[in-house]
């Protein structure tokens, strides 16, 4: 495992950068609702509304994207987000293609993020939804270089009064070479509380809470259990 670097100060800004509704409470919500706590200004922008999420062969997925939707939003609220933003591209259907790195990049270039946390898609974890390392890699590459440049997607700028904006820092999830952990046991609840509120995907009878408890212990333990739950990321700074 690389050296574990330093927890950052609050952002005043974050955007998450997610395939489906429920990726983000898994990966980083901790750290999302820590921050909001401390006064950052976070959106979760969601490439697709996770409309291919049942094992119900007659499920009707327009309805499905809805309840997701609806999910998100209120998963949203618990974590004090400014905003939940779906681009409804289908559910496993995601490409890395220039369409979508531009709507990533017209959202960056609106919400002027510090931070955009997104999915680690170099991850050498390989089962591995491929809509997360789609949404990963594009996000990546929207923040870096292609936000910056102003002949990337001029049209954003002449049309729609956006300006040119420099990420400084990636958080990437889900990784299988973390650098950085974050402190989020005074915020597990509420993580715990988000995660709640997607119950189209999830049974929350059993284990379920203590599993996603000392799933977060096992990441304090990288840090010589200094706290009691945390997150783990790859961190890039742009």
């Amino acid at each position: 495992m690389a050296e574990l670097k330093k927890e950052m100060e609050t952002p005043a800004s974050a955007l998450v950068v997610i395939a489906h509704p429920d990726d983000g409470e898994f990966g980083c919500s901790g750290t999302v609702a820590k921050w909001v706590k401390a006064g950052c200004l976070a959106h979760y922008l969601l490439l697709t509304s996770g409309n291919k999420g049942s094992e119900d062969l007659n499920a009707d997925m327009d309805e499905l994207g809805r309840v997701r939707e609806d999910e998100q939003v209120l998963a949203g609220k618990v974590l004090g987000l400014q905003g939940c933003h779906f681009l409804r591209y289908n559910d496993g259907e995601l490409v890395a293609n220039l369409q979508l790195r531009g709507e990533i990049v017209r959202y960056i270039r609106k919400f002027k993020p510090e931070v955009v946390v997104t999915w680690d898609w170099m991850t050498r974890l390989y089962r591995m939804h491929p809509d997360h390392r789609v949404a990963g890699q594009v996000a990546m590459e929207a923040a870096f270089p292609t936000a910056i440049m102003p002949l990337n997607y001029p049209e954003q700028i002449r049309d729609e009064g956006l300006t040119p904006h420099r990420v400084k820092k990636l958080l990437l999830f889900g990784s299988d070479a973390p650098d950085y952990v974050t402190d989020i046991s005074d915020v597990m609840d509420t993580k715990f509380e988000a995660m709640k509120a997607h119950p189209s995907q999830f049974d929350f009878n059993g284990d379920f809470e203590e599993r996603i408890r000392q799933r977060a212990r096992d990441v304090a333990k990288l840090v010589g259990n200094t706290f009691e739950y945390g997150e783990a990321f790859k961190l890039v700074e742009i």
